[in-house]
Formats: structure tokens, C-alpha cells, sequence
């Protein structure tokens, strides 16, 4: 079980880190037009981008390591740990590497969230 909860670890930071590349990545594209036009002509610049190319291969691995965690975890605990410990991360990365803000009504929220499910998990 020891190795089940480091690969879902490993696959919080994994997907957390994912975000924050694509995050990065449409900053360097800049306001995407949603046409059909617009989208077919954006495949050629995703594919040029290396911060999405990152994001998109770590997407990937995210999906391969989550498979092996629902594999031996129940989905009820899995998910709910996964979602509110990555929703931690990612709003603590983007304040300290896109300087968004992160108020302490959020954090108070964010700690909730994360307290909240290990109480519903709780036996």
C-alpha cells in the first residue's frame, strides 16, 4: 500500500505541474480565437509550443500513473484526495510563479476543502 500512496502522490505534483505548463504555455499563444478556423490553425502552434508539449506529456503520465492508483484504491478515497490536494497545488504555484492572487479567503477555502474531504474519507 506504501507504494500506492507514493505513486498517488507522485501523480498530484505530476498533474499539478501539468496545469502550470499549459498555464504557460497559452500565456506565450495569447487570446485563442474559438472558431473552427481558429482551432485548426491552432494545432501547429500547440505542437510548436514546448511548455504545452510538457503539459500535454505529462497529462499522459498523469493518466498512466492514475490508472495504476485506481487500480488498487477504492475511487471514493482516490478522487476526492487527488482533486483538493491538486487544487492546493495548483492555486499555491500559480501565486508564486504567475503571481496570482491568493487571499486568505482563499486559502481558508483551499484548507477547508482539503480537511473536509479527509473527514468524509474518515472511517
Amino acid at each position: 500500500m506504501y507504494q500506492t500512496f507514493l505513486i498517488l502522490g507522485f501523480a498530484i505534483v505530476n498533474a499539478a505541474v501539468a496545469q502550470l505548463l499549459l498555464k504557460r504555455g497559452v500565456l506565450k499563444l495569447g487570446v485563442l480565437d474559438f472558431s473552427i478556423q481558429g482551432l485548426l490553425g491552432l494545432i501547429p502552434r500547440i505542437l510548436q509550443n514546448v511548455w504545452l508539449v510538457g503539459g500535454l506529456l505529462l497529462l499522459g503520465v498523469s493518466f498512466l500513473l492514475w490508472l495504476f492508483v485506481i487500480s488498487k484504491m477504492k475511487l471514493n478515497v482516490a478522487y476526492p484526495v487527488v482533486a483538493s490536494l491538486t487544487i492546493g497545488l495548483i492555486a499555491l504555484f500559480s501565486w508564486l510563479f504567475f503571481k496570482e492572487n491568493l487571499g486568505l479567503i482563499q486559502i481558508l477555502g483551499i484548507a477547508f476543502i482539503i480537511f473536509g474531504i479527509f473527514l468524509v474519507l474518515k472511517p
